[in-house]
């Protein structure tokens, strides 16, 4: 049986399937960028948590610029997806933010921290960002798993007890050690338990359709992990390789640049994935959240326009595009057999 209800509040924002990536702005720039989210109907922020910025120094917090971000989500509604990454130069032998910690005793007290600072109001937070990529970890997959996934969820959890954690947030490139498919049920079979939802970044430069094909298609040897690598899996087929399938999936990170398909297109495609994913198919229900890259464009050069906002702050058509498709799904929650007709804290997306 099929119920359609509204939802309002905090519940729906939390259960919102709608996220927009939006770095950590401050002072005027995140009041704006952060109305122009809530304008949009947009429920979630995906915010980089950095390390190095709060403790450059060994014991000396500043923790001013993420209580300006989180007040700013709260007089708004937003939830916050946050990123808890990238290492200060005084704690690793490595390079600066992507080195591995000298002391794995550091980090675990900057996440435990960070989740016991900001309790109710960042319930979700996303272990690093693209591991398998060396621009953002110099360390190896193990280290990942067991220096940092592990030891920041146990972390997280000690602080605050609700809180949900989520990662790998891989690439979804192929090359060296960097296959995310090799990564992805590694992660998930020695540390799952860690996780409460999993998430991934698809990017495709042909559009919505190659992105869902890279979800979701049938491939020859999907099957057969073995033989991954003369022809790569889809996400679901490794997901289903994993047994994560029945667990929540996020998609933290997707996109159109507007400097290589136009600005029009970009709107197209923002559409067309938000109709494949987020209309309540039942093939297409494990993908519980969708946060495209990114909300505003950078003022620098040969830095791709990612943004459905112009440096300037104007509007591009995919944020009219977002904003519509949200306006008009709002009212029309689809839920899914199981829920009482009473309950107004889920989509038809699974919510951890």
């Amino acid at each position: 049986m099929t119920v359609v209800l509204s939802v309002t509040g905090l519940a729906a924002q939390e259960s919102s399937p709608y996220g927009i990536n939006a770095h950590a702005p401050s002072g005027a720039e995140l009041q704006f960028r952060f109305d122009k989210v809530e304008a949009a109907g947009i429920g979630w922020v995906r915010i980089d948590f950095v390390w190095a910025l709060v403790e450059s120094q060994p014991d000396f917090y500043d923790w001013s610029l993420y209580d300006e971000i989180v007040a700013a989500a709260q007089v708004r509604g937003l939830q916050i997806l946050a990123i808890i990454a990238y290492t200060p130069s005084w704690a690793t032998d490595g390079p600066p933010i992507t080195g591995v910690p000298r002391d794995v005793a550091d980090w675990e007290e900057f996440c435990f921290l960070a989740a016991k600072r900001y309790g109710q109001t960042i319930r979700s937070w996303e272990v690093w960002n693209e591991p398998n990529l060396p621009h953002f970890w110099d360390g190896s997959r193990g280290d990942y798993i067991d220096l940092i996934l592990r030891p920041a969820a146990d972390a997280i959890r000690a602080a605050n007890p609700d809180a949900q954690v989520g990662g790998p947030a891989l690439a979804h490139l192929i090359s060296g050690d960097t296959d995310w498919y090799r990564w992805l049920p590694d992660v998930l079979e020695q540390a799952g338990d860690r996780l409460d939802f999993a998430t991934h970044h698809v990017y495709d430069s042909d559009g919505h359709q190659d992105v869902t094909e890279k979800l979701e298609a049938e491939t020859l040897f999907g099957e057969i992990p073995e033989l991954w690598d003369l022809i790569p899996p889809s996400v679901r087929e490794v997901l289903v390789e994993a047994e994560w399938l029945d667990q929540p999936v996020w998609l933290t990170e997707t996109g159109w640049a507007t400097n290589e398909v136009g600005e029009e297109q970009q709107a197209t495609y923002y559409e067309g994935l938000l109709s494949q994913w987020l209309k309540g198919d039942p093939l297409r229900d494990w993908i519980d959240k969708i946060f495209f890259y990114e909300i505003q464009d950078f003022a620098k050069p040969d830095v791709p326009l990612w943004g459905i906002l112009r440096t300037d702050g104007s509007e591009k058509p995919a944020y009219a595009a977002y904003r519509d498709f949200i306006d008009t799904h709002m009212s029309d929650m689809i839920f899914q057999d199981g829920f009482e007709s009473g309950d107004t804290t889920a989509w038809s997306t699974t919510v951890p």
